[in-house]
């Protein structure tokens, strides 16, 4: 007996499941409208999120161009600092170079002035030194 009610009562739901299950076609409509509804609210609330992250974006963009502003500023704070410096250092050193080539320009003239009178007092001590022995021997 066991053996027949089990299958009886199987093939019982499985005719009774297709009965309960079917639903009415203004219910599947309504659902329908209702994920409609759904899907239209999701597609604004991603818009809305899209427009919020482009806002974003956009102040992102600002801040990096006010960065790069900034950076410029630095950059040509930096290079007239730089100029400044090199005109501190260079300034000073040039002429000091110029000076040192001045002095040396000179004093070579005066060392060659130098040489050219002891040539003329080597020569003058000489005739010196022959007019005294001419004057010794022939007094």
């Amino acid at each position: 007996m066991r053996n027949l009610l089990f299958p009886l009562s199987m093939l019982l739901c499985a005719i009774a499941v297709p009965a309960v299950c079917q639903i009415p076609q203004d219910a599947v409509e309504t659902d329908i409208a209702v994920i409609k509804t759904e899907i239209k609210n999701l597609k604004e609330v991603i818009e809305k999120g899209f427009d919020n992250v482009q806002k974003d974006f956009d102040n992102v963009q600002k801040d990096f161009d006010n960065v790069q502003k900034d950076f410029d500023n630095v950059q040509k704070d930096f290079d007239r600092q730089n100029n400044i410096i090199i005109a501190c250092i260079g300034i000073p050193l040039t002429v000091l170079a110029v000076g040192a080539t001045v002095w040396g320009i000179l004093a070579h003239r005066r060392s060659r002035k130098d040489q050219a009178l002891e040539k003329q007092i080597e020569t003058l001590t000489q005739e010196i030194e022959i007019l005294k022995r001419q004057r010794i021997v022939s007094p």
